[in-house]
């Protein structure tokens, strides 16, 4: 990994927490991944909630569930407090409640499993043209690139306002090498999960004007480790929104088209007036 005190050095650091006991764990929010409304980026709760859990287990990680209950606020440690729910020979479950100045702010159910075997399939990884070839979804918003700790190239067009239909495809790489530390490459895949899922939901309203959004939920499925110092696609599509509300779900390939997770979230998708 590069030296130096660099976004993504600075996510890193926010992803090693810091342990208070067997299951209570602090995680600096910092000042990265701050949105509009001074809230925390929700796939920095998630990231750091994985690693709290994965601090317990011995196991991989099969699935987590989460949901975001308040905003969480830049400049304030959070405090991830662990439940050792179920404690089998196949399969550890944990419960991860964080907090900042004691108000709870996130629930998550985690579950890790021994691997396993038996019969696979997946679904067809859409074809798209190469991430070299794409252009930087930072640069387009006009921002800079280097100023994130993830390199997201768009292999849809961006939304901007004109109606589109519900689905995007964009390639991710964290923009210097990690370390070789499989956890440390989950968690950051888990992180970069949240990027543009519930755009995915606007895109075909885009036409209507401005619009305002808030995670509500967050799912991840784990299928296979993978090495994130490679390319990986995440593809997105959004099969329904309405009440208020957007629903996506993806799946991120690896270089060799291989799905190594599947996401899903809902959120708040409202016309600002």
């Amino acid at each position: 990994m590069d030296s130096g005190n660099t976004p993504l050095n600075k996510l890193i650091t926010k992803l090693a927490l810091e342990e208070q006991s067997d299951n209570e764990f602090v995680g600096g929010s910092g000042v990265g991944g701050v949105t509009v409304e001074n809230r925390l980026f929700g796939g920095l709760l998630v990231a750091q909630a994985f690693m709290a859990a994965a601090r317990t287990s011995s196991l991989g990680l099969h699935s987590l569930h989460s949901y975001f209950l308040r905003p969480a606020r830049p400049n304030e440690p959070i405090l991830y407090r662990v439940s050792r729910i179920k404690e089998g020979r196949n399969f550890h479950v944990r419960l991860v409640e964080a907090s900042q100045s004691e108000s709870q702010i996130f629930h998550m159910q985690a579950s890790f499993t021994k691997a396993l075997s038996g019969p696979g399939h997946q679904d067809t990884v859409p074809v798209v043209v190469s991430p070299e070839s794409c252009p930087n979804r930072d640069e387009l918003r006009g921002r800079n690139k280097d100023d994130s700790p993830i390199d997201v190239r768009m292999a849809t067009p961006i939304t901007e306002s004109e109606a589109l239909p519900p689905e995007q495809h964009i390639w991710l790489k964290p923009n210097a090498n990690l370390p070789d530390d499989p956890i440390l490459h989950l968690a950051l895949l888990i992180y970069s999960s949240d990027r543009t899922l519930l755009d995915t939901a606007w895109r075909p309203h885009a036409n209507l004007g401005e619009h305002t959004g808030a995670s509500l939920d967050h799912t991840v499925w784990a299928h296979k480790t993978t090495d994130f110092n490679q390319w990986h696609l995440y593809t997105m599509n959004s099969p329904a929104s309405g009440s208020g509300r957007g629903l996506a779900f993806g799946a991120i390939h690896n270089s060799h088209g291989e799905r190594i997770l599947s996401t899903a979230q809902e959120g708040v998708m409202r016309l600002k007036t």
